[in-house]
């Protein structure tokens, strides 16, 4: 087994619809630091591209299988074993990370075998400093094979869906080969809060293009 394990603190947020809808549409760069990205259209990557705002002390992630030419990815997320709230919250956080050009995120009843498929279990406690959700990875050479993701219900219960939504959102992030950012306003940071963004800026999208896009030849002239 990989020794991979992420989490994040569950938050209120704002009115994610709304969000979501503004996420999918807006093609304006978003600004981390001094960097500014421009959110992504097509899985495919200038010579040079690198990842953005990485936490460099962050436990690496691997990537799924893929064919390095911009094939779009799937990935189910089992939610067989779950109740009615987080089987909605996994479909919802699978939807807003098929945003991305290189990724299709599904809700799946069962994984089958064979297939790139993450299985997501509830469990009422956390077993340490509060977590409520957290990501264990398998992996065979360079790539993910699989892996678990756990909500501890005994936190996210007493959240809102928004700030439950925003641990599911920050764990498929790792599932799906992402590791903790730098901006602390980003739902891939480490730790979140009230005032997080559950939706994925352009920067996490912008990464998954380059762990998952084909190098694109620069343009002439």
């Amino acid at each position: 087994m990989e020794p991979v394990l992420n989490s994040t603190k569950a938050v209120s947020l704002v009115a994610i619809t709304l969000i979501l809808a503004t996420s999918a549409c807006d093609a304006a760069p978003a600004s981390t630091g001094s960097d500014a990205v421009a959110h992504p259209t097509q899985c495919a990557l200038l010579r040079g591209g690198g990842q953005h705002d990485v936490d460099p002390e962050d436990t690496p992630e691997k990537p799924w299988p893929h064919r390095r030419d911009g094939a779009e990815v799937i990935v189910g997320f089992e939610t067989g074993g779950l109740s009615g709230r987080y089987e909605k919250l996994v479909r919802e956080a699978a939807s807003i990370w098929s945003v991305s050009p290189c990724i299709q995120a599904i809700a799946v009843e069962e994984c089958k075998a064979g297939g790139n498929c993450v299985f997501v279990e509830e469990r009422f406690s956390a077993r340490d400093r509060g977590t409520d959700g957290e990501f264990r990875g398998r992996g065979a050479g360079p790539f993910r094979t699989g892996g678990t993701i756990t909500l501890y219900t005994g936190l996210l219960d007493r959240s809102s869906d928004n700030g439950a939504l925003a641990t599911v959102v920050h764990e498929m992030g790792h599932a799906l080969g992402l590791v903790h950012r730098g901006n602390r306003e980003t739902v891939m940071n480490a730790e979140t809060d009230d005032k997080t963004n559950a939706v994925p800026d352009a920067v996490d999208f912008t990464n998954l293009v380059v762990i998952y896009g084909a190098p694109a030849a620069a343009p002439s002239g």
